[in-house]
This record gives C-alpha cells, sequence and structure tokens, in this order.
C-alpha cells in the first residue's frame, strides 16, 4: 500500500502542474487568437502554401487543433488520478475504474492519432526559409505526440481494462461460490 500511496502522490503532483500549464497554455491561445498573426509565417496546408490573407485562419486552426490533443491529455491524467484515488481507498474491482481506464486508452489513442494528421496535414515555419530549425509544427507535435508511446501507453490501458473487468467478473464468481 506504500507504494499506491507514493504513486497517489506522484499522481496529484502531475494533475496540479498539469493544471498551471493548462493555465499557461490558455493565456498562449487566446493570445494567440485574438492577435493577429504575423505574416513572416510560412504555411502549408496538405502540402500547398497558403496565401497570406488565409494565414491567420489556417495558423489559428492549427493552435486550436494542438490546444484541444493537450486538454485531453490533461483530461486523461485527471480520470487517472480519480483511479489512483480509488486505489488508495482500497477499491479495486469497481466499473468506474474498468470504465476510466478504457476512456484513457481511447484518449491516447485518439490522441496519437489526432497528432500524426495533424503533423501531415499542416506544415508552419516561424520564417518564411524553409530551415529545420524554423519549423514550428514539427516541434509542436513531436511535444504533444511522443513517437508510439503514446499509441503503446493507450493499447495498455485499454488491455489494463479489460483485464480489471476480467478480474471483477471472477471475483463476483469466486464470491458466489461456497
Amino acid at each position: 500500500m506504500k507504494t499506491i500511496k507514493i504513486f497517489g502522490w506522484l499522481s496529484h503532483f502531475l494533475w496540479a502542474t498539469l493544471v498551471l500549464l493548462s493555465i499557461f497554455f490558455s493565456i498562449l491561445v487566446y493570445g494567440t487568437l485574438t492577435d493577429a498573426t504575423d505574416q513572416s509565417w510560412l504555411i502549408q496546408f496538405m502540402g500547398k502554401d497558403i496565401a497570406n490573407d488565409e494565414k491567420t485562419f489556417y495558423f489559428r486552426t492549427f493552435v486550436c487543433l494542438s490546444y484541444t490533443i493537450y486538454l485531453l491529455y490533461f483530461y486523461a491524467i485527471i480520470l487517472f488520478n480519480l483511479c489512483v484515488r480509488m486505489f488508495e481507498k482500497k477499491q479495486f474491482f469497481d466499473q468506474k475504474i474498468i470504465q476510466r481506464f478504457k476512456k484513457i486508452g481511447l484518449i491516447f489513442v485518439a490522441n496519437y492519432l489526432m497528432a500524426y494528421a495533424l503533423g501531415k496535414i499542416f506544415t508552419i515555419y516561424s520564417d518564411n526559409t524553409v530551415a529545420k530549425l524554423t519549423n514550428f509544427s514539427e516541434l509542436v507535435i513531436t511535444k504533444i505526440q511522443t513517437p508510439l508511446s503514446g499509441l503503446m501507453i493507450g493499447f495498455f490501458f485499454l488491455v489494463l481494462s479489460k483485464i480489471f473487468k476480467e478480474a471483477k467478473k471472477q471475483k463476483e464468481e469466486n464470491e458466489l461460490t461456497i
């Protein structure tokens, strides 16, 4: 139980950190959406250069989609934190835990796929010159989509959900036997 308590503290710390980061990112996203985008951005949508008059729309769309992916990760951490709290109370085979693990798994898989698609659809360079150092979209995508680990974490939680569901069923069967 000591390990679960330590894990619970770490989970709560992660949650608090993400709350602070969410506030910071919310301010950044709000600033991006309200200010006019600098025209020095080179934006490509599905490999085609975007005209200057449409850059603001595409840049705002990219930022909003990236922020949505971040918020979904934040929601997954909240769900995980709730599961850890139930573990601390020695509630291991509850239907809520099974459902939360399934949601967490689906969120991680969906986020991986969304970030992958976002990286393929958008290319945003912070300057009109195309260089590896100015690729803004690649920098953002690699931060929100850790290569394959997001997908693996998602599959892990989906499998964990099934394991807990089966364990709950076996526990109920064992309680019925004399």
